[in-house]
């Protein structure tokens, strides 16, 4: 008969065996590293509506990240790309008080990633099919998708090269990254939750190189037929007005990582 045991990391289905846990220094890294990134400010009172109580919205910025991630060690050299929509937001608590970037909702087009980062470390995963990046320099697009239905297109225009003082900036402020969620785990056939909690998960990236140009966001809201399980939440950011944009910033360089040290923030 299969038994736990008290100092193995396991996932489901963990009764085929669990494993050594990681170090507190374990790094997972994704080598090959694209990503564009949407700003905008929109409604204030709108916009914290979706920000769990604990937290406190700092600025009415919507952040659309778009990653393209290839040579991720932990998938033996594999890839996949997805769509982050995140806030700035403050974390107020006993214990913990910090800032970072609360995460709203992440599609991703694998489902290996969506597993650990929604069971282990509280980031809100859900599956899109997500084009590769596009280009017809110094032009660049993708797509989010869901069985044919495009909800999500991004365009970042006239990319023109990042260089000296602002890349250093850039650099600095992409070193080290607070990602914040909230881990909710449903009760089994009852209402309410087993787990229910705000979570940290530190991240960072090494940035390389950097473009930045204008850009549009064009959100497109599904019926309940195209796609059941998340129209909601594409209406929710859809209805979100796009007061001012600001220069769309595409980064290529190394991501890092480090779920061994996430938390519960209290």
């Amino acid at each position: 008969m299969f038994r736990f045991e008290d100092n193995k990391c396991y996932r489901m289905p963990a009764h085929f065996g669990g494993f050594d846990c990681p170090g507190p220094e374990a790094a997972l890294y994704y080598k090959d590293a694209v990503s564009v990134t949407f700003t905008y400010t929109t409604d204030e009172k709108q916009l914290a509506s979706y920000v769990p109580e604990g937290f406190e919205l700092l600025r009415p910025e919507l952040n659309i990240s778009y990653s393209q991630f290839r040579e991720i060690d932990w998938m033996a050299g594999g890839a996949y790309n997805l769509v982050q929509v995140s806030v700035p937001a403050r974390f107020n608590g006993k214990r913990d008080q910090l800032e970072g970037q609360f995460i709203l909702v992440v599609w991703e087009n694998k489902t290996w990633p969506i597993l650990g980062g929604r069971e282990e470390t509280g980031i809100p995963k859900i599956y899109a099919d997500i084009e590769d990046l596009h280009t017809i320099q110094p032009n660049y697009y993708t797509s989010a998708s869901y069985e044919g239905n495009t909800f999500l297109r991004l365009e970042l225009l006239g990319a023109k090269p990042v260089n000296g003082q602002l890349l250093s900036e850039m650099q600095a402020s992409a070193a080290t990254i607070n990602a914040l969620g909230w881990r909710y785990i449903p009760k089994v056939g009852a209402p309410g939750a087993d787990l229910s909690q705000p979570i940290l998960y530190p991240q960072g990236a090494e940035v390389h190189s950097a473009w930045a140009g204008s850009g549009t966001v064009k959100w497109t809201q599904l019926s309940w037929e195209q796609n059941p399980g998340q129209w909601h939440i594409i209406k929710a950011l859809a209805e979100l007005p796009m007061l001012e944009m600001a220069p769309v910033i595409m980064a290529k360089g190394v991501i890092i990582l480090k779920p061994n040290n996430g938390r519960v923030l209290e």
